[in-house]
């Protein structure tokens, strides 16, 4: 009975395999060194390993910072919003208080220089009530949020998101 499982189980992942493989191009891995390598391989394997290069030495969140490596302005912003997501609660202290690692990844992520950074935290932090807006706040908004305040700033006005 055990061989009939394992017989059937092979059969099902023999016919699906090729399937799998034709469905996954490495654009599905996303931008990153990967990306930039593996550049028209197609295939399961190729979009993993693509996929792992993007990942690997944080090239990927150089790329989606910088515009470089396949990455565009829309993966910067996707990955803005990922990250304020992923680190809400501690965001909302780090912001509160005007400083912290999750400010400064942020600041990083966003593009500030690093001259600038203090003068962004300063901001997020005076403007605190106008980015957190209730409890229920979604990450979508405090990125909105955020942007109307640098926007309103005189010295990172630059920096505003598109």
């Amino acid at each position: 009975m055990f061989n009939m499982k394992k017989l059937i189980a092979a059969s099902a992942l023999a016919v699906a395999l090729p399937f799998a493989a034709s469905a996954h191009a490495v654009s599905d891995a996303g931008c990153g060194l990967g990306s930039v390598l593996l550049e028209g391989q197609d295939g399961l394997v190729m979009n993993v390993l693509a996929a792992t290069l993007n990942g690997t030495s944080g090239n990927q969140t150089f790329g989606m910072t910088t515009g470089t490596l396949n990455c565009s302005q829309e993966n910067s912003l996707f990955a803005l919003e990922s990250y304020i997501n992923d680190n809400l609660d501690t965001l909302a202290v780090d912001a509160a208080r005007g400083e912290g690692e999750t400010l400064t990844t942020l600041a990083t992520l966003w593009g500030v220089d690093a001259a600038d950074q203090s003068a962004f935290t300063a901001a997020l932090q005076s403007q605190y009530g106008e980015i957190f807006t209730s409890e229920n706040v979604t990450s979508a908004d405090i990125l909105s949020n955020m942007n109307s305040v640098v926007a309103s700033d005189a010295a990172l006005a630059g920096y505003t998101l598109s």
